[in-house]
């Protein structure tokens, strides 16, 4: 299998915690210009480099204990109405922060606005220590980070392995489609609450 212009990849970045708790954040992204086809191999070694440029924007603040992970890439298969999985790769993410852990549904929140009003973008950045916040609210030293990981989110990405452009975006369901971001992504200060899904439901 090749991954050509005009297709739409999900990648899902894996974290675990030492204790074996998982945290997942799931990425959109089509296959734009005017090359290709592209080797599945340089896509997911892209994908991954992509993965990383956001999260290395986070290492020092999120908790060390925060150590294993996987990055998996995944192609929309219009004929058959799913997503077929094209590679993974291990991710070898290592944050430094020290500090004590917020519970762990406390979290940094991003919200990229799309082409489309009705539709956005969310984040949600676990793994965060005491050091982000002051009383009460993300702090400034954070909100930098975040702001930096939502740039490298957002902004087009050309992946070096494959040659291939990435324009990032929101997967809709209902339309089967990708709706790209323009760019936009507001940060609120007030740390944000994530939910934990039931066993099996979401990606």
């Amino acid at each position: 299998m090749t991954v050509a212009v005009g297709d739409v990849l999900k990648v899902v970045a894996t974290i675990l915690w030492d204790d074996g708790n998982v945290m997942q954040n799931v990425y959109a992204a089509e296959i734009t210009g005017t090359g290709g086809p592209y080797d599945d191999a340089d896509i997911v070694d892209d994908a991954l480099a992509w993965v990383e440029a956001m999260y290395d924007t986070l290492t020092t603040q999120v908790s060390a204990e925060c150590e294993r992970s996987q990055v998996q890439v995944y192609i929309w298969d219009a004929p058959g109405d799913d997503w077929d999985e094209i590679g993974s790769e291990v991710w070898t993410w290592a944050p430094t922060d020290g500090a004590d852990q917020l519970p762990r549904g406390v979290a940094g929140l991003l919200n990229s606005k799309t082409t489309d009003p009705d539709v956005s973008g969310k984040k949600y950045i676990g793994g965060l220590t005491e050091g982000g916040v002051t009383d009460g609210l993300l702090n400034a030293a954070l909100l930098v980070l975040l702001v930096n990981y939502g740039a490298e989110w957002v902004v087009p990405f050309a992946g070096a392995t494959s040659g291939a452009d990435w324009d990032s975006g929101v997967w809709s369901v209902v339309g089967k489609t990708l709706v790209p971001f323009i760019l936009t992504t507001v940060i609120p200060t007030i740390p944000a609450y994530q939910r934990r899904r039931k066993r099996g439901v979401g990606v």
